[in-house]
């Protein structure tokens, strides 16, 4: 009798254990979350003492998004990098705008503060305004990577 119960026991276990095994797709039962990707727009020429509009068009999945928790432009000059314009960018039609004040000639860089959804990027640009020297001109680098672009506005 004893005999009886082992055997039932080992075929109920196998049946139970097997119920458990693991899915080789049980990855792709869980909701993936899509990259931000987001498109800096600069003006193409920047003089000193001027204010111009920044604008990012924020994308998830290549649809709008128009409801960013944050999305900031921090602004300073390469030379100064203590002393950070933040200034916060409104959603409007599309894109998210804000005005920077840009004082002096030189190299500035504006790093975008994006967090929608989960996920939080920082697109960086470098940007020429009004005049620079050939040091100036030498540092200045080609964009980061592919998901943040620079387009210009005439």
């Amino acid at each position: 009798m004893n005999k009886w119960k082992m055997s039932g026991l080992v075929i109920l276990s196998t049946i139970v254990l097997s119920a458990c095994s693991v899915d080789s797709n049980a990855d792709q039962l869980y909701k993936q979350p899509k990259p931000l990707s987001a498109h800096v727009m600069l003006p193409e020429n920047i003089e000193p003492q001027s204010t111009q509009v920044l604008e990012v068009h924020v994308m998830q999945e290549n649809k709008t998004v128009d409801d960013a928790k944050i999305v900031q432009f921090n602004v300073w000059k390469k030379d100064d990098p203590e002393k950070v314009q933040a200034v916060k960018a409104n959603y409007n039609g599309g894109m998210y705008t804000a005005k920077a004040t840009f004082e002096d000639d030189g190299v500035y860089y504006i790093k975008t503060d994006i967090n929608a959804r989960g996920e939080h990027i920082l697109p960086t640009q470098q940007v020429a305004v009004g005049k620079l020297s050939k040091e100036e001109l030498r540092s200045l680098q080609p964009a980061e990577n592919e998901t943040h672009h620079h387009h210009s506005h005439h």
